[in-house]
């Protein structure tokens, strides 16, 4: 059994928490603080498609809704219970009279402190030592791999044809998980939990300890159903490796089955409604997020994946809690490769960093440091004392652990930096035109909520998202049939005759046009030369055209 968690602990790890909440926050600080007049900051800086995406979410559950249609996409269909963490937040937005963007932020940190801090009383379940425990949380609150090394070697961006995953696989780390994305931190504090309330039960049998877990499943299963898998199987194998080994009894098993039961509903019916409704399986059939090549994962952990080895040797000797982390790891590893029937295979990575970050102080603290401990000292013992020795032994250990806590940085600061300079750049992806925004304002309020608009990818991407219209394209995943309406969009705006244009507003139901500088980028169409469309707003470079088709 581990020690308590001390105040002064708790204390310390809630200082350490905010400084991750405060530094992940500064990029977006200076992206507000850069705004101007003409160019308004979008509230993101990082994956801001799918940040759009959220907002469109949360735009559904701000006027009152609560089953989740796609708003990228032009298709009418039946709406589902999916996304309900989104929906939820824009409910609450609403109630509180929030903009969604702050709504958004608030909620990240939020669900950013209860992660941390559920890491922490994780990690304690393990560790006994405050100095372990510490070394354990620094690491999943900061760490990354050895992607900047790879591309100082390699001179380039791209390691073997992709960009190393430290600066760009968000589920990896802790601190990016924080930067960008308030439900993946509350599912991770649920998984978590989840786990500990699992071994509390399988020490004790207590029901109470089960019943929490399997309401820690079902809430994840509403947030990411395929985690359920972890859930499942994770606790199971515990057990399984326990009983093998003559140190678990067989009743602990049903309570193991609540677990199971419980979300098993939710799953069941999430994948029936995406199956059956033509949109939402358009949808998922582009969702892939398949796995790199194995080595850009431990090149993405690095450093703490080496010194997690001989932490993973330790614990494999050992029992009772340890080989939960032992396991997680190695029913995750197979389920990256999994066929590509399972499309969401890099998901399967969220939350590794926990166990591996545990291993690594193990490997710190119980092989590195006891080895530097012993290492001759320059000076005979007798020459300098006992007293000294053991202050240079200090010391050294000292230094030898702040260096390898170091050495797990470089890319942790390679993208906060460069999300930081991109925010005070202004780019084009996470700052808009203020004609843009006054016009998507104008849709909002005098549009009808079905209302589908056409406009050029990036537009269809901030369209939804601050208006909640719907939308010919504007996100890789949740536009159906992308390529079609890519292809369509360069022609409509491009090539095509009034004939073709017609047809493809018929097609596609479309009620607006959306005719600003990026739209005119795409081609030489001219709306204000052809009778179908009728200019009904103008801001700036940017005019709104309703359809008139008779």
């Amino acid at each position: 059994m581990s020690a308590p968690i001390t105040r002064r602990e708790w204390a310390v790890a809630a200082a350490l928490a905010l400084v991750v909440l405060i530094v992940t926050g500064i990029p977006y600080l200076v992206g507000y603080a850069t705004s101007a007049p003409e160019r308004v900051f979008g509230g993101f800086v990082i994956d801001v498609e799918d940040m759009h995406s959220h907002l469109a979410k949360m735009q559904q559950g701000y006027r009152g809704e609560w089953q989740y249609r796609i708003l990228f996409t032009p298709e009418p269909h039946a709406g589902a219970y999916l996304n309900t963490f989104y929906i939820a937040l824009g409910h609450l937005a609403q109630l509180a009279q929030l903009d969604l963007v702050v709504a958004f932020h608030a909620a990240r940190l939020v669900f950013g402190l209860i992660f941390l801090l559920t890491v922490y009383a994780f990690v304690s379940m393990f560790l006994s030592e405050p100095v372990e425990r510490r070394l354990a949380y620094v690491l999943v609150c900061f760490s990354s791999g050895l992607g900047w090394l790879a591309v100082l070697l390699a001179g380039s961006f791209r390691v073997g044809g992709i960009t190393p995953v430290d600066f760009w696989l968000i589920e990896m780390y802790g601190y990016f998980v924080v930067m960008t994305f308030p439900h993946i931190c509350l599912v991770l504090a649920l998984l978590l939990l989840t786990f500990g309330l699992a071994l509390r039960y399988l020490e004790t049998g207590r029901r109470r300890f089960v019943v929490g877990a399997a309401l820690g499943g079902l809430v994840i299963s509403l947030i990411h159903a395929f985690l359920i898998l972890l859930v499942v199987l994770v606790p199971f194998a515990t057990w399984l490796l326990e009983y093998l080994r003559g140190r678990a009894s067989l009743r602990r098993l049903p309570g193991l089955f609540i677990m199971w039961l419980l979300p098993l509903p939710i799953v069941v019916y999430q994948y029936l409604a995406i199956t059956n409704n033509p949109v939402l399986a358009g949808w998922q059939a582009q969702n892939l997020t398949l796995s790199p090549p194995p080595w850009h994962y431990a090149l993405g952990y690095g450093l703490v994946l080496i010194l997690a080895l001989p932490g993973a040797a330790w614990a494999l000797r050992q029992a009772g809690r340890w080989p939960l982390l032992l396991l997680w790891l190695l029913i995750v590893a197979p389920l990256l490769y999994a066929p590509s029937v399972f499309p969401l295979q890099r998901r399967m990575i969220e939350g590794v960093q926990v166990p591996l970050c545990v291993l690594a102080a193990v490997g710190v603290t119980r092989h590195v440091l006891p080895w530097v401990a012993r290492s001759r000292s320059s000076h005979p013992a007798n020459a300098l004392g006992d007293d000294v020795v053991a202050r240079h032994t200090r010391r050294r250990v000292g230094l030898v652990r702040t260096l390898l806590v170091a050495l797990t940085l470089p890319s942790t600061l390679i993208v906060l930096l460069s999300a930081t300079l991109v925010a005070a750049a202004g780019q084009a992806d996470t700052a808009h035109r203020a004609d843009e925004v006054v016009a998507v304002d104008w849709l909002a309020t005098h549009s009808a909520p079905a209302a589908v608009v056409w406009a050029s990818y990036a537009v269809g991407s901030y369209i939804p998202a601050r208006s909640g219209r719907r939308v010919v394209l504007g996100h890789w995943t949740e536009t159906v049939d992308l390529a079609d309406k890519r292809s369509a969009t360069s022609r409509f705006f491009g090539t095509a005759d009034d004939d073709e244009r017609r047809a493809l507003l018929n097609r596609y139901g479309v009620d607006y046009v959306f005719y600003g500088p990026r739209e005119r980028a795409l081609g030489t169409f001219d709306p204000a030369g052809v009778g179908y469309l009728e200019p009904v707003f103008r801001a700036g470079d940017v005019t709104i055209y309703r359809v008139t088709l008779e």
